[in-house]
């Protein structure tokens, strides 16, 4: 086995930027240097095969929505992974929009398949003629609807994610499941 040249400490992890993945990493020691984020899980965990990355940190079981095949698939073939940490993190959900934009006025929202399943009853409940579109991540939900030629209107994500794009919150602790958690794994070679 290659003796890794990237330092232990520099860590990947399934992005982008604002991902329930990222705040979970962001509760891990402070780190030497910025971690790279990864577009897929498949990518977090080949750059750690690869020594991109010293661990990559990578969702693997929601509390709600069950274990998460993409982690599960990519660690059973290839060269072997191990786990050296977890990351446990409540998840709650906060359906972000633009600055101006009201409730009432919300049509089409954009969120990941699990966060829109987890919010369902508040949806149907708050939302019921919204359109739910889902999409690749909550972030990337956020970063589009910070677009003011978007077609979506709102976008169910994590806090962080709804901050770091400059959105305004419109309801917070929508999920279904108050005590809903992620558990992530720091996975090395």
């Amino acid at each position: 086995m290659p003796v890794l040249a990237i330092p232990p400490d520099h860590y990947g992890y399934y992005g982008p930027v604002g991902t329930f993945t990222h705040q979970a990493l962001l509760t891990l020691p402070a780190l030497a240097d910025e971690p790279t984020p990864y577009a897929t899980v498949a990518q977090a965990l080949q750059a750690v095969r690869d020594g991109d990355v010293g661990a990559a940190l990578v969702p693997i079981e929601n509390s709600v929505e069950g274990g998460v095949s993409a982690t599960l698939d990519n660690l059973a073939y290839g060269e072997p992974l191990r786990i050296i940490r977890e990351v446990v993190l409540p998840v709650q959900f906060t359906l972000f929009a633009r600055n101006g934009t009201q409730l009432h006025e919300v049509r089409r929202v954009l969120t990941h398949p699990h966060a829109a399943a987890q919010c369902r009853d508040w949806l149907a409940d708050n939302l019921p003629h919204a359109v739910v579109t889902e999409g690749g991540s909550t972030a990337a939900a956020a970063a589009e609807v910070t677009d003011p030629l978007s077609r979506f209107d709102a976008a169910i994500c994590a806090q962080i994610a709804g901050e770091l794009h400059g959105l305004v919150p419109l309801a917070k602790d929508i999920a279904d499941n108050p005590d809903a958690v992620t558990r992530f794994v720091l996975v090395s070679r």
